[in-house]
């Protein structure tokens, strides 16, 4: 156990030490650009697209069986995201829309100098509660957070896969 606190203790002091590099290159960009980003327009242009996303989501929430539900990556370039869990018929669907907002929204957003960002995501699985696609985690701690054959290696989001 204390093995695992460890390594969870390294990985979290790598990830906080990434993202403060990735900060400080943002921030760098800016200066070097020395052009003023128009915050409320770029977090309008996230809004918007995160509203497609959600729009497709709740059009392919309804399943009957686990099998039915699948996890699927939403992320833009307005930003990455863990992914959604929707009915496996709604996948191109929300490949679809994704592309059309990186085609489109997202890629305004990008060009103003609007900051992208991703969430630290847990590892999940995609299952049908009460008739609706979600999802819970893959494992718990007492069940071992890291994969049996590799010790070292900690679970990755699930838009990843």
């Amino acid at each position: 156990m204390n093995t695992i606190r460890l390594r969870l203790g390294i990985s979290a002091l790598f990830a906080m030490a990434s993202f403060s590099l990735v900060i400080a290159g943002f921030t760098d960009t800016m200066e070097g650009a020395e052009r003023e980003v128009d915050w409320r327009a770029c977090q309008q242009r996230h809004a918007h697209a995160s509203s497609q996303v959600e729009r497709v989501r709740a059009a392919y929430r309804a399943c009957v069986t686990d099998n039915d539900c699948v996890i699927v990556d939403t992320s833009t370039y307005c930003g990455g995201t863990c992914g959604e869990v929707i009915h496996r018929a709604g996948v191109q669907q929300m490949r679809r829309v994704i592309s059309h907002l990186n085609a489109t929204v997202c890629r305004e957003y990008w060009s103003m100098g609007c900051p992208y960002g991703t969430p630290a995501c847990l590892a999940s699985r995609a299952v049908c509660a009460g008739g609706e696609c979600t999802s819970e985690p893959a494992a718990t701690l007492s069940e071992s957070a890291l994969p049996a054959d590799d010790p070292g290696a900690l679970p990755g989001c699930p838009a990843a896969r």
